[in-house]
């Protein structure tokens, strides 16, 4: 069976949770970021962008944080809202360490923006 661009999307997600948790390459991590990218786009531009809605409230702080990025020019109040939660986590509060660059990253996108030909 063909695997579905929504099932690359995750994929690449599971694939990047790992990776922080693991300690391992962000080479690594970048090339799953671009795998995640591309397919996101093409489920945005096929109109299937709600399928990936489920993920914001993932109990996974990785997958929402990407899922955020991901579909904030199609749901900006939900992802700001998201970004917002992550942003407010420390390693103080019960964020794992392996996360903690996931809240720096909602903070800079908080105050910095996503660029508008994201994904």
């Amino acid at each position: 069976m063909k695997k579905d661009d929504l099932d690359y999307v995750i994929e690449a997600l599971q694939k990047r949770d790992e990776i922080l948790i693991k300690d391992k390459s962000i080479r690594q991590y970048n090339k799953y970021f671009d795998i995640m990218r591309k397919y996101a786009r093409e489920l945005i531009d096929d109109g299937r962008q709600a399928e990936l809605l489920p993920l914001l409230d993932s109990d996974n702080i990785s997958y929402r944080s990407d899922a955020a990025g991901l579909l904030f020019h199609c749901y900006p109040e939900k992802c700001t809202q998201v970004l917002k939660v992550i942003s407010e986590m420390s390693v103080e509060t019960g964020l794992p360490k392996y996360y903690i660059n996931l809240s720096i990253s909602a903070i800079m996108a908080l105050e910095h923006g996503i660029p508008k030909d994201f994904p």
